[in-house]
């Protein structure tokens, strides 16, 4: 203690490891390993809590290789490999890291054009090159957009469309710009009148609370989960009941009113002009920031316990989105959430679930790169390079004999699912069918529509982006990639994979139109959907079952072609049914 005295707590704290498949702990603090890999032991006595590390080596390797540094990253993520003795894999091959970058960018599978040139380059610099190519594209734009539209919650506002449209360009004109990431967030959350950004408070008012909007920007912008403050101090974490409605209390005036026949949301210091759900028909339904315990109203008031001055309450959003991003959780937030875009976890997993009984698994490399991130400007872009071009970022799948069980330490990539549009779109490239959108009125989009571009998944029915996890914004986005029967069931008999298959014009159709040989289809339809050629193996197996097939039918012209289309179709369908298919590796 500060005075110099100790005291033995070993039998009256608790321990815990939060990974007791790597590591078990006792009553008395004994730890024993059980398999390679890390935990963390959680120590904890009344108002007093810290953690220890522990890594389990299975067997200590003699060498270990030297590995070229790519960036900052690099360095954190092979000097903590170095310590577990985990060697990570090779370098991806072209064909892995084309297919994968372009996903990770631009939600896109690469043209086959694209495939060959790129395969057949000699340039040492052309993965950076490609880098840059896709950071600046229009797909860029496209798929980020789509990606912050489920982050920031867009959807309706009743059945105005107008609204939701001015949302939307708002995130995409950001994201086109490259707009500092802290500027976007300040006007967010501080919006008011008729702008853009603040048609995010009047969407789904129906379901509107005030606690929901605390603790959903919380968990967005500063990666942390208050929920369970609002009603008593958080049990696992240092979160007060104090802390929660004081944060509440930026949000608590909040009003709007009509104006030609839309809503306008503005802080009214003096007293609701709607009030906040007791008038009927009220758009807004907050109430006065109280503290459910104390009984009384909270004033604004930040995480510190720093009471906001008068002269700054006639606007506490604006306060808040000023302190908010200038807080250190800010970039780790968002940083952590990034990193989860290529990794398929975040540093910190759950990605907004912060807190001393989740630590990262790399602190030092969160740390360093919010650093960077706050010194770039709070520049997205910036931030992507920097992973995309690090050798950790461009490692390949597959799996050596030390890190086959690595699963958190970026010793090699993991094998992450297609998210439900970007598959439906891949499908779509691979058919060379478009998907025709119909929103609940019957209107159609407009042709050559992409399932990320759709503006408001609830108004765009799609049985197939609904099995496979589509969000409807509702709440802060958490997607469901487990594989289900119902998808199972819609790759045997749904239109997806039937009437894209035969629909005329699509791929099949070029491709027996063209007069391509079976080698040249079996070629052409594996650069399109895995970016890579086939394999010896594979083409000679395909080519023999092609023969095979085609020659059932010797006495007509018209059945040959007949049983070729069909084999083609099954071939097709096979491809885009595979695992290699709906996932990026």
């Amino acid at each position: 203690s500060s005075d110099g005295s100790s005291e033995d707590y070993t039998n009256r704290v608790h321990y815990q490891s939060s990974n007791p498949e790597v590591a078990t702990v006792t009553s008395q603090g004994l730890v024993s390993a059980v398999k390679p890999g890390e935990t963390s032991l959680m120590v904890q006595a009344p108002g007093h809590s810290t953690q220890v590390h522990v890594g389990v080596v299975a067997k200590p390797l003699p060498t270990q290789p030297e590995l070229p540094l790519n960036n900052l990253i690099d360095k954190h993520v092979f000097r903590k490999l170095h310590k577990l003795h985990i060697i990570p894999s090779i370098l991806s091959t072209d064909e892995e890291f084309l297919r994968r970058v372009c996903l990770d960018l631009t939600g896109t599978l690469p043209p086959s054009g694209r495939v060959l040139d790129f395969l057949s380059s000699k340039d040492p610099q052309k993965r950076d090159k490609l880098i840059t190519m896709l950071l600046a594209s229009p797909e860029y734009v496209d798929y980020w957009v789509f990606r912050f539209a489920d982050l920031f919650r867009l959807r309706g506002i009743g059945t105005t469309g107008g609204s939701r449209t001015f949302h939307w360009e708002w995130i995409r004109r950001n994201i086109a710009t490259n707009r500092p990431y802290d500027e976007m967030i300040r006007e967010r959350i501080s919006s008011q009148g008729y702008d853009r950004p603040s048609r995010f408070y009047l969407a789904g008012y129906k379901t509107r609370s005030l606690e929901k909007v605390v603790t959903e920007d919380v968990r967005v912008f500063m990666g942390r989960r208050l929920d369970c403050a609002q009603c008593h101090d958080h049990p696992f974490d240092l979160w007060s009941q104090d802390q929660f409605w004081g944060l509440a209390a930026f949000y608590s005036q909040m009003t709007s009113t009509e104006l030609r026949g839309d809503r306008v949301l503005f802080d009214d210091l003096n007293g609701e002009e709607v009030d906040f759900g007791t008038i009927p028909g009220a758009l807004l339904t907050f109430k006065k920031a109280t503290n459910p315990r104390t009984k009384e109203e909270v004033p604004p008031m930040f995480l510190n316990g720093t009471v906001i001055s008068e002269d700054m309450r006639h606007d506490p959003r604006l306060a808040l989105a000023h302190w908010m991003t200038s807080h250190p959780y800010f970039a780790e937030a968002i940083v952590n959430r990034m990193w989860s875009y290529f990794f398929g976890r975040g540093i910190v997993n759950p990605v907004d679930n912060f807190q001393w009984t989740n630590p990262p698994t790399h602190p030092e490399l969160l740390s360093d790169l919010a650093k960077d991130f706050r010194n770039r400007g709070h520049n997205l872009k910036h931030l992507i390079h920097r992973i995309v071009s690090s050798r950790t970022y461009q490692l390949s799948s597959a799996p050596n004999h030390t890190n086959k069980d690595d699963n958190i330490n970026y010793s090699h990539a993991l094998p992450r699912a297609l998210d439900a549009e970007i598959l439906l779109d891949a499908i779509s490239t691979v058919t060379g069918v478009s998907i025709v959108f119909q929103d609940s009125q019957g209107a159609k989009a407009p042709p050559g529509t992409r399932a990320i571009q759709l503006r408001e998944p609830a108004s765009w029915p799609s049985h197939f982006l609904e099995i496979h996890g589509r969000p409807f914004r509702d709440s802060v986005p958490e997607r469901d990639r487990k594989p289900n029967l119902s998808q199972a069931l819609h790759r045997l008999v749904g239109s997806t994979y039937t009437q894209h298959l035969t629909q005329q014009g699509g791929r099949i159709d070029q491709l027996i139109e063209a007069g391509v040989s079976d080698q040249q289809v079996i070629k052409e339809i594996y650069l399109t959907a895995f970016s890579r050629f086939p394999t010896q193996q594979e083409q000679s197996g395909l080519e023999k079952l092609f023969r095979q097939q085609s020659s059932i039918a010797v006495h007509s012209s018209s059945v040959s072609n007949r049983i070729r289309r069909e084999v083609i179709e099954d071939f097709l369908w096979s491809l885009i049914s595979a695992r290699e298919f709906a996932y990026n590796h």
